[in-house]
């Protein structure tokens, strides 16, 4: 009988994942590394505010090699100093881009499904430094260092993000004071929307 026929296939083990199934486990596992990167950036963001000798605090007496011949606060790409490149950059690659590499690796996914998690990791990179940055000023609005000489604020536009595209201004709110927004942070979200509405997307 048909039924009988279907269940003896499941037990014997013959069931596989429909193309319905991968597409679901392949949608948790972007959503996953989407969440696990975006936890890595605020993350990221804290230890930068409290515990690295961040050049724009003035703690820089200590931060050279090579006898002190060789200063470590050179700016390398735009406001980017050599902890933003390694290790944070680092980081949010490998974790933004799991999916992918794992593809690359174990051939999980097909051609469609692999550049999807290009995407995926493409904007997850973009979203992670957009986080990164804004919690290091959350945490100097929220609970600032005693010698930051601009505690309690948000982005200013003496900050350095606002250095390579500019920003808007953001005046007289109730709770966060006056602030502004970075050019490149609605360039960043629009951006790192492009790449995520491709990667969720649904084939057809």
């Amino acid at each position: 009988m048909p039924n009988g026929q279907s269940n003896k296939g499941k037990e014997g083990g013959g069931n596989t994942d429909t193309p319905t199934d991968l597409l679901r486990r392949t949608r948790i596992s972007f959503l996953v590394t989407s969440g696990l990167v975006i936890v890595f950036a605020v993350s990221y963001g804290y230890l930068e505010y409290y515990y690295i000798n961040d050049p724009v605090l003035g703690k820089t007496a200590n931060l050279t090699i090579k006898g002190g011949t060789q200063h470590v606060t050179t700016l390398i790409i735009g406001g980017l100093y050599s902890y933003h490149i390694y290790p944070m950059m680092i980081i949010f690659i490998l974790v933004g881009f799991g999916p992918f590499f794992d593809s690359i690796s174990f051939n999980i996914l097909g051609r469609h499904e692999r550049s999807k998690a290009a995407s995926l990791g493409i904007a997850n990179v973009i979203s992670a430094m957009l986080v990164e940055d804004f919690t290091w000023f959350f945490y100097r609005w929220w609970l600032p260092l005693d010698n930051d000489p601009k505690r309690g604020m948000l982005m200013q536009a003496s900050d350095w993000t606002t250095k390579s595209m500019g920003s808007t201004p953001i005046i007289h709110t109730n709770l966060l004071g006056n602030f502004v927004i970075p050019y490149w942070y609605i360039i960043a979200i629009a951006t790192a929307a492009i790449f995520y509405y491709y990667a969720f997307k649904r084939s057809k």
